[in-house]
């Protein structure tokens, strides 16, 4: 008869065999990580480069893996539509404007129900034209929030222009000589601008926390709230180029010829600072830390074509580990939690999407 305490023992040591089946297989020292090892239950999903036969769609903002917004233009030319593409590959036109326009559009962000972005336009005289156009999060009710946009600084970051407690805000930079920036806001319902001005130049890093520019040759980057007054200094070396979120900082050491040879990360503080990664790199994004925690960077890989050759990294300043998504990548994108990059050319252009937040 088998004891209670060998059957106990051997069903634990069942339990584990099963355990080590069901693992994955060791990462190699030295390498990149895939995201399967890191992350065996994350997903990425395909999304269209092309909607409504021949229309080029380009993806400006994620709302979720499988709703997007973005631009449709015809083989033909002649126009250019902003569009809500759904879950269920259904396109609803947001504007409509024509080649003549010569539209731009950015500073795309969403709050609640609702979504904003910035449309320039040649305007009537040909001098430029800008406006803040909101609409509902399902596209629908496109709407003009405001002309007053005052000398509009973007720059290509989610945090170009936010909504906060039922206003839009965004950055300008003031009239004069000297440089100042103002914080501007108008109500998501429409009205007045309001505009506070701040002595020297700067950009917003999400909440109340605005950066400096990217400076180096023994400058340094400063952190402001602009509602309390806080200031953090981060010092840098001649040879380092600092750009900060409110959580995290990127290092770029410079080599010799100038070209990047080494990315840090660090707290704003100067703590916790360690090496990402070496080599010829680039950080494909301007903003620092998506949701506080992953660095995008890209680097020379194979690919069909020099427009279609990149890989796609994705830093995990956590658990300080580099995990490879894509090779032969193209246009490579990403704000508000979501990673997309294009990969292939001409007529077999597709894009890719990850969402950030399921990565635990």
């Amino acid at each position: 008869m088998v004891q209670v305490g060998a059957l106990a023992a051997l069903l634990v040591a069942l339990a584990a065999a099963l355990r080590l089946l069901t693992l994955p297989a060791p990462h190699a020292p030295g390498t990149d990580w895939t995201l399967t090892e890191a992350f065996p239950d994350a997903a990425v999903v395909d999304a269209p480069a092309y909607i409504d036969g021949d229309w080029a769609y380009q993806p400006m903002l994620f709302l979720d893996e499988r709703n997007s917004i973005g631009t449709a233009t015809p083989a033909a030319g002649g126009k250019m539509n902003l569009v809500l593409i759904g879950a269920d590959g259904r396109t609803r036109t947001m504007r409509t404007l024509t080649q003549d326009d010569a539209p731009q559009f950015g500073g795309f962000a969403t709050g609640g129900d609702d979504i904003v972005w910035l449309e320039q336009t040649a305007g009537p005289d040909g001098q430029g034209d800008a406006k803040i156009w909101a609409a509902k999060r399902d596209g629908s009710n496109p709407r003009t929030l405001t002309s007053d946009v005052g000398e509009f600084a973007f720059f290509n970051s989610q945090y170009d222009m936010t909504i906060r407690d039922g206003r839009v805000y965004w950055m300008a930079a003031a009239p004069g000589d000297l440089p100042r920036t103002e914080i501007r806001s108008v109500p998501l319902a429409g009205g007045d601008v309001s505009v506070r001005a701040l002595d020297g130049g700067w950009q917003s890093v999400g909440g109340d926390w605005l950066a400096s520019a990217m400076s180096g040759g023994g400058g340094a980057t400063a952190l402001i709230n602009w509602k309390t007054g806080q200031r953090r200094d981060i010092p840098n070396q001649p040879s380092e180029l600092v750009t900060c979120s409110a959580a995290l900082c990127r290092v770029l050491v410079l080599g010799g010829d100038g070209g990047a040879t080494r990315i840090d990360v660090m707290r704003p503080n100067g703590s916790s600072r360690h090496n990402a990664i070496v080599g010829s790199v680039t950080a494909s994004l301007v903003d620092v830390g998506l949701l506080d925690r992953w660095e995008v960077y890209s680097r020379a890989g194979r690919g069909t074509s020099a427009l279609s050759s990149q890989q796609v990294l994705l830093y995990d300043t956590n658990e300080r580990r580099m995990i490879t998504l894509a090779d032969g990548a193209g246009q490579i994108m990403g704000r508000d939690g979501y990673v997309w990059w294009s990969t292939g050319t001409g007529d077999y252009v597709t894009w890719h999407v990850l969402d950030l937040h399921s990565l635990r």
